[in-house]
C-alpha cells in the first residue's frame, strides 16, 4: 500500500468517528506514531486510533483546533 493510501485510510477512520459525534479526548505521541482516543459524549464510549502517518497527524491536529474553537 502506498503512503497516500495509508493517509487516506487513516483520515477516513477519523472522519467516520467525527461523523458519529465522537470528540478527541487524548493524544499520546511516541516514536511509533500517535494514539488518539475519541469519546462519544452521549454514550461515553471510547475508541482508540493508532495514527502512523505524519500527514494524518497534521489532519487530526486541525480537527482538534476546530473542536476547541467551537
Amino acid at each position: 500500500m502506498s503512503e497516500f493510501q495509508f493517509v487516506e485510510k487513516e483520515i477516513q477512520q477519523i472522519d467516520e468517528l467525527l461523523a458519529e459525534n465522537y470528540m478527541i479526548k487524548t493524544i499520546d505521541e511516541n516514536l511509533e506514531g500517535a494514539f488518539v482516543t475519541f469519546i462519544n459524549p452521549v454514550s461515553l464510549e471510547e475508541r482508540l486510533l493508532h495514527i502512523k502517518m505524519a500527514d494524518t497527524r497534521k489532519y487530526f491536529s486541525s480537527k482538534l483546533l476546530e473542536q476547541i474553537s467551537s
